[in-house]
């Protein structure tokens, strides 16, 4: 599902939901419902900035000497994104798992009952 605005790129629309994702739309709502009243432009601006930054990030750590355009460039790809998302979804079910698991470790064993 694409958004009628948006910016085209050569592998398409940053708003493309190809699986479970959320648009522009749908995180200024939840956001609002959480208090923090905003809009689909100003959900669209916040998600593209941390985009720069992990892009910034990334560009540093591997000393890639990319300029500030390119850089834009990628952090607005829809496969940029969609990276960045997996890694993250990846790193917070490892954390759970390991949340899981230290729970597990820590509850006391079952008692019979006679």
């Amino acid at each position: 599902m694409t958004l009628k605005k948006g910016s085209k790129f050569n592998n398409g629309y940053a708003t493309v939901l190809e699986d479970e994702g959320v648009n522009y739309r749908e995180i200024a709502d939840i956001m609002s419902d959480l208090g923090f009243i905003m809009n689909h432009s100003s959900a669209r601006n916040y998600v593209l900035r941390v985009m720069q930054k992990f892009a910034d990030a990334f560009n540093k750590e591997w000393k890639l000497n990319l300029t500030s355009e390119k850089l834009k460039v990628i952090s607005g790809s829809p496969n940029f994104q969609s990276v960045i998302s997996e890694v993250l979804h990846s790193m917070e079910m490892t954390n759970n798992d390991t949340y899981n698991y230290e729970i597990q470790d820590q509850r006391p064993a079952a008692t019979q009952l006679v």
